[in-house]
């Protein structure tokens, strides 16, 4: 029976995990940058992943308590871990570094999703579009604009009809879609390594932090084929693998697109078990 390490067990996605884990009688450590007091699994403070010991502080752990896999769930760990994890002897559950440093990017993946045919929102950067009408052509009113690196509801903002100045104040750090304004899934993946086999399941946000945007504060498991075939299509275009979380909603029209993707598991992992069964299965084999 192998050994987890659960970072960012102090988070949605961290706590899901953490709970199935235990439902399974799986034996892991969890690791967070802020401090907690668990009564149930030994705790390791690490630093931040920007911070230069992150990869160090992970090794130490890993090492005495003799890890054989980690599962990342903070997405700033993600294009870390992928691109600078070395050691032989424990392994990341995680895609390649160059899929990951891309699904990173919210305007990277749109572009790649785009020039693949998967459906995502009509998308710029701010310095893409120059007025308040040039939006209107080429994006339309409410849009969405947030961080292109970033996770979470983190400053995700609803622009009503006009109200160009704040969208003209943003850099290129932020992206700019189109705002779906029909259901919001996020279905929960794992793609083995070889692309072959893979489990999606879809879940519905009936409620949202925000309102319109935001986490979702409330979820069901629901019956939607195009949203799981588009998820899938949306993972094998990037080239990922692992567990992934994707964000999908559907325009007026009815057409599901992708929002952005993450390369881990999910805040709402508790819906879809057995997207963790089949990533232990593969840790198992």
């Amino acid at each position: 029976m192998p050994k987890f390490l659960v970072t960012g067990v102090g988070g949605p996605a961290g706590r899901s995990l953490a709970v199935l884990l235990q439902e399974r009688h799986c034996t892991y450590v969890g690791a967070d940058s802020r401090p907690l007091e668990p009564d149930i699994f030994p705790f390791f403070r690490v630093p931040m992943a920007r911070d230069d010991n992150f990869i160090l502080t992970i090794q130490t752990i890993v090492r005495a308590e003799q890890v054989n896999w980690i599962i990342p769930t903070v997405s700033e760990e993600l294009p870390v871990f992928s691109a600078s994890w070395t050691d032989s002897i424990t392994s990341v559950l995680i895609g390649t570094a160059g899929a990951v440093a891309c699904a990173n990017d919210k305007y990277l993946t749109a572009q790649i999703l785009q020039q693949a045919g998967v459906s995502v929102p009509r998308f710029a950067l701010p310095s893409q579009v120059g007025s308040a009408h040039e939006l209107t052509e080429r994006i339309g009113w409410p849009c969405i604009s947030k961080p292109r690196i970033g996770r979470g509801g983190r400053e995700v903002t609803l622009n009503e009809d006009g109200n160009f100045s704040s969208i003209a104040a943003l850099s290129d750090a932020y992206i700019l879609q189109e705002f779906a304004s029909g259901t919001d899934y996020a279905p929960e993946l794992f793609i083995h390594p070889d692309r072959k086999t893979h489990v999606v399941a879809v879940i519905e946000k009936t409620e949202l932090k925000e309102g319109k945007v935001g986490n979702a504060t409330a979820v069901r498991r629901v019956y939607a084929p195009d949203v799981a075939e588009t998820a899938l299509a949306a993972a094998l275009a990037m080239g990922l693998s692992g567990p992934l979380d994707i964000d999908i909603r559907r325009r007026t029209d009815g057409v599901p697109v992708v929002l952005e993707i993450n390369a881990r598991f999910g805040a709402n992992s508790r819906s879809a078990p057995e997207i963790l069964d089949a990533a232990l299965a593969y840790m198992r084999s």
